[in-house]
Parts: C-alpha cells; sequence; structure tokens
C-alpha cells in the first residue's frame, strides 16, 4: 500500500494524497525537482474524482510492488487559492514543502526589515516544480490576519508568521493528523510573543517535508512498462 514518504520507481516521492476519498498522490520527481501526480492504473474505486484532470499528460508509467502507476503532468503555476479551489485540500508533505520555501523567502525579507504584510493564499504561487513565492499588490484577506491585527494593532514580523501559518492550516484543512499540523499550531500561538521566528518556522516546517533516501544513479536501469515519457 502506498504511504507518504514511498519513492516510486526509485524517482517520486510520494508527499501525500491529493485530496481526500482519492488514490492520486502529490510526488516529487526527485530527479528533475518538480512536481508531479501519481495515481495506480488499474485499482482506482468507482466515483472518485481523478486530480488533476484526467487530460494531464502522462509523463512516465512505472511497477512497483505489482501495481502500475501513472505520473501525470502536474498543473502549471497557480496561486493557492486556485489550486485549492481545483482540489479542494494539499498534501501535508507538499504543503510543508512549499511552506518551508515561503519561510525561507520571508525570513531572508525580515532580515532586511522587510515585511509583506499579505501573506494569504491570493498572495501565494506556486509552481509545477513545486517552487512558492509571494506576490504584492492587492490586501491582504482578513481571515489570514493576525488576531492583534484584527483587534487594531499594526502588523508585524510576529503577525506575518500568523499568517503563514493560517495560510498553510487552510492548506491541508485544518484536521490531518500530521507533524505538519503541530508545527503550523506554533505558527498560530494567539500570543505574539510566544510564536517562533520566521527563520525558526522555516526550520520546524523543513523538520515535517517527507524525506528519503536519495535515489541511486540511473545506470540505464529498465524504464516502466511504457518507458519513460517525460513531460519537459
Amino acid at each position: 500500500m502506498a504511504r507518504e514518504g514511498t519513492l516510486i520507481g526509485d524517482r517520486y516521492r510520494l508527499l501525500g494524497p491529493a485530496g481526500p476519498g482519492t488514490v492520486v498522490w502529490h510526488a516529487q520527481d526527485e530527479r528533475l525537482d518538480r512536481i508531479v501526480a501519481v495515481k495506480p492504473l488499474f485499482d482506482e474505486p468507482p466515483a472518485v474524482p481523478a486530480i488533476p484532470a484526467p487530460r494531464a499528460a502522462i509523463c512516465d508509467v512505472v511497477d512497483q510492488d505489482s501495481t502500475t502507476y501513472l505520473v501525470l503532468e502536474y498543473p502549471g503555476a497557480r496561486t493557492l487559492t486556485e489550486l485549492l479551489g481545483e482540489q479542494g485540500t494539499l498534501a501535508p508533505g507538499l504543503v510543508a514543502r512549499f511552506g518551508a520555501r515561503l519561510a525561507a523567502e520571508l525570513a531572508a525579507a525580515h532580515d532586511d526589515g522587510v515585511l509583506h504584510a499579505a501573506v494569504d493564499p491570493d498572495h501565494v504561487v506556486i509552481s509545477a516544480e513545486g517552487h512558492a513565492g509571494i506576490v504584492g499588490g492587492g490586501r491582504a484577506l482578513r481571515a489570514f490576519l493576525a488576531p492583534e491585527v484584527l483587534d487594531g494593532g499594526f502588523p508585524d514580523f510576529p503577525a506575518e508568521v500568523y499568517s503563514l501559518g493560517a495560510t498553510l492550516y487552510a492548506a491541508v484543512g485544518g484536521e490531518q493528523r500530521h507533524p505538519l499540523t503541530e508545527a503550523v499550531v506554533h505558527l498560530l500561538h494567539p500570543d505574539p510573543t510566544a510564536r517562533p521566528t520566521m527563520a525558526v518556522a522555516e526550520e520546524l516546517l523543513n523538520s515535517v517535508t517527507p524525506r528519503g533516501p536519495e535515489p541511486a544513479p540511473d545506470h540505464g536501469a529498465p524504464r516502466g512498462v511504457a518507458g519513460d515519457y517525460r513531460c519537459v
């Protein structure tokens, strides 16, 4: 049975289910450093929606543990709001991965004394490679503001840590039992002085990102049943 952290075909690291009630997984292509979707070819139960859309390009077909998997192209760059609208929730491993990237970007800005002040799903953009960034412009969504800001306080660095935590919490639906949820709760502490710095938030998120042994070098190993259909 597939589970988070499993390496499929010595290449695709499973990050978690692509949504509730589906057998499609988000995965990291460790050879090309991008995000893909992995789907069992034959054992999908009826009435389960395909994520991403069925017309997504097939990048690879691999056999492992008596199961054939299709590796599908992941949608191109989307705002987090768009991705959540399409998929409902995202895999915790994927959220931890891009959350750590966001925290690193924000921590560097904080070191320079710069506050973004609009960290929410509308301003987070995620590429097919799993790279995430913060875009400017527009007002922050009220639901992602820290409580002290809602009470009339001035936005500051701890408030931005809260906004990142609220954004990541929304991305996983907030109900999944996963180490990521525990890490995110630290970012959401109601007391601003008890929240971690953004740099520490980056460390927390990195600590719950799925990892495994580095894939072995490719020395002409056999391809999947239908060869390698790389979407590049």
